[in-house]
C-alpha cells in the first residue's frame, strides 16, 4: 500500500501493489471493528485542522495503514505539482476532517459547536480502513490508492472555494498519473442506510455508478438503490474536473447532518460492513479488475 498526507491540513493516501490473487477473498470485513474506529475518531475530538483531535486522527490513520503494510506519503495541498505516469490503478477516498460548526442544527444553542463527525466523516474513514484490512490479507489484482482527504468541510455556504481543499490539491498533483476511476465514500454509516446514485456521478460516470450497484447486488447489500438523488459538490468533483471518472457514494438523507447529533449512536456496524463489502468488491471483482 502507498499512503500520503499534507503539511498544513493533510491529505493521506495509501496504495497496494498490483499482484494477482490466487483466490478471491470473501470480503471479510468487520462491522464492529469499523464502528469502533468511528468511535475512536469521535473520542479524539473535532478533526478541525490545527486542533489536537485533527493531528491525532491523522497520525492514527497513518499508523493503522503502516500496521497493515502500507507505505505512507504525506502530500501538502498548499503546494502545486504534477504526477508521473504509473501503473493502472483505482482510488477509494474519503475525507477525515470535521466541520467547525453545527450550522444545520435545529437547536440554535449548538450552531457554533464543533461537529462530532461520526458519520461525516468517521464512517468513510472506517470503511477505507476495512478495505485496507482485506488488502493486507489478499493482494488485489490491480493497484489501489486509499486516499484520505483533509479540508473538505471547512468552508462557509457563501464561499464555495473554501471547501474540498484536500481533493483539489490532490487533483492538481495528478498530472499524467491519473487513476482509472475513483470512488468516494462519504456519510455511509447511517443506521437507516439509503445510498442513491448522486446525480452528477450518474451523468458523468454512469459506468462506475452501474458498477457500484452491481457490487451491491453481488454482496447482498440492501441499502443501495437505483434511482439517482441529490446533486452534490463533494470531493469527487475536483477529480472529475481533472479528468478522473469518479462517483460519490453517499447517503445524504441523514437527519444529523451538520448537527451536534452526528454521534456514534447514529451509525450502524451493519451499514459500515455493507458498504465496506461493496468497496472490497470494487477492488477485487469489478470489471475494472479485468481490464488491462
Amino acid at each position: 500500500m502507498r499512503q500520503g498526507g499534507p503539511v498544513l491540513a493533510v491529505a493521506l493516501a495509501a496504495a497496494a501493489a498490483a499482484t494477482t490473487c490466487a483466490s478471491r477473498p470473501r470480503y471479510e470485513v468487520d462491522g464492529a471493528r469499523a464502528l469502533a474506529r468511528v468511535q475512536h475518531q469521535v473520542v479524539a475530538g473535532p478533526r478541525i485542522p490545527g486542533t489536537p483531535g485533527h493531528q491525532a486522527v491523522r497520525d492514527w490513520i497513518a499508523a493503522e495503514l503502516k500496521r497493515l503494510g502500507g507505505r505512507v506519503e504525506r502530500q501538502s495541498f498548499t503546494v502545486g505539482g504534477h504526477g508521473t505516469p504509473a501503473e493502472r490503478r483505482i482510488v477509494l477516498c474519503a475525507h477525515y476532517d470535521t466541520r467547525p460548526w453545527c450550522d444545520q442544527d435545529p437547536d440554535s444553542a449548538h450552531r457554533l459547536d464543533p461537529m462530532p463527525g461520526a458519520n461525516d466523516a468517521g464512517s468513510g474513514v472506517a470503511v477505507l480502513l476495512e478495505v485496507a484490512e482485506v488488502m493486507s490479507r489478499h493482494a488485489p489484482p490491480l493497484a489501489v490508492d486509499l486516499v484520505f482527504f483533509d479540508g473538505e468541510d471547512q468552508g462557509r455556504a457563501d464561499q464555495p472555494d473554501e471547501f474540498l481543499l484536500g481533493a483539489r490539491g490532490y487533483a492538481r498533483r495528478l498530472g499524467a498519473a491519473r487513476p482509472t476511476a475513483a470512488f468516494l465514500f462519504d456519510m455511509v454509516g447511517d443506521k437507516d442506510l439509503a445510498i442513491h446514485p448522486e446525480q452528477r456521478s450518474a451523468e458523468q460516470a454512469a459506468n462506475l455508478v452501474a458498477m457500484v450497484l452491481e457490487g451491491a447486488r453481488a454482496t447482498g447489500a440492501h441499502g443501495f438503490f437505483d434511482a439517482p438523488r441529490h446533486r452534490l459538490t463533494d470531493d469527487h468533483v475536483p477529480l472529475m474536473e481533472a479528468g478522473v471518472p469518479a462517483v460519490d457514494i453517499i447517503d445524504f438523507d441523514y437527519p444529523a447532518w451538520h448537527t451536534h447529533r452526528d454521534l456514534p449512536d447514529q451509525v450502524s456496524a451493519k451499514s459500515l460492513a455493507e458498504v465496506a463489502r461493496v468497496a472490497a468488491w470494487l477492488v477485487y471483482a469489478s470489471p475494472l479488475t479485468q481490464t488491462r
